[in-house]
Order: C-alpha cells, then structure tokens, then sequence
C-alpha cells in the first residue's frame, strides 16, 4: 500500500494544539453556563424567599384585623394600642416568622370610623430580607365595627 505525502509536513504538528485549544474554548464556555446557572438560583430563592416573608406578614396583618372584630372600641385602645398586650402577641408571632421583626415590631394605627361604633384601624408589618437594609413593610386598613349611613 502505498502513503500518501501531505504537502507540507509541519501543518500536522501545528495542528495537533488547536484540538487542545478547543476543548479549553469548550471548558470556558461551560463555567460561564453553570455559572449563570448558579446566579439564576441565587436569585429564584432571594425571590422565593421575598414572596413568603410579604405573605407571613399578610397573615399577620389579617389576623390581627380578625382579632380586633371581635372586640369593642374601648377594647382596641387597651389591647392593640400602645403596649397592649394583644399588639404585644402579635408581636411575638411577627418575630418568630419575619426576619428583623423584633427590632421593627407591627404597629396599629387606631382613627375614628364611619361612626360611633366603629374605627379605622391600619396595620403596618415590618420585615428586613437578611443581607439588606431596605425595610419592607406590609400595610392593611379596615373598617371595624358597626357603620351606619
């Protein structure tokens, strides 16, 4: 059998590097995949994380305003006002659900309502993502007690 020269002899070695330099192109290419992989993840759980801190602090929030329709008037002055110890309870669930809720408790806004019988209560719970220090708020307003038009 007979071979076949290549015209120049030198092009095969200098060849042999590019395979080389490929795989390493290759290699760099997905680093830069899973690394984007990895900043994709980190940011789905800060959201995921976002969301489920916004919804505690909903719950709270409702639960609170649940709370206070079963009371009176005078009720909701001693007991959500300041240092009520119904605010005080609340409190104490906000801290164990929300990140940096202990040093910013809910506060209860109390104004006069529609009538005599009734008040305008806002709820203001507050939460701080860990690693940050914007101050996330969730707010409710309702109407408590018995309006008459």
């Amino acid at each position: 059998m007979k071979r076949f020269r290549t015209a120049r002899p030198g092009l095969r070695a200098r060849a042999r590097g590019s395979y080389l330099l490929e795989a390493l192109i290759a290699m760099l290419i997905v680093a830069f995949g899973v690394l984007g992989m990895i900043g994709l993840l980190g940011s789905s759980v800060r959201a995921t994380n976002d969301a489920r801190y916004r919804s505690e602090a909903s719950q709270i929030a409702g639960g609170m305003l649940s709370d206070m329709w079963t009371m009176t008037s005078a009720q909701m002055d001693t007991d959500f006002g300041a240092g009520g110890t119904r605010l005080a309870s609340w409190a104490d669930k906000a801290a164990a659900l929300l990140p940096a809720a202990d040093a910013h408790p809910p506060t209860v806004e109390l104004g006069a309502g529609l009538s005599a019988e009734s008040r305008t209560v806002v709820v203001k719970v507050y939460w701080q993502m860990p690693g940050e220090t914007e101050l996330h708020q969730y707010v409710m307003t309702g109407q408590i007690g018995k309006n008459h038009f």
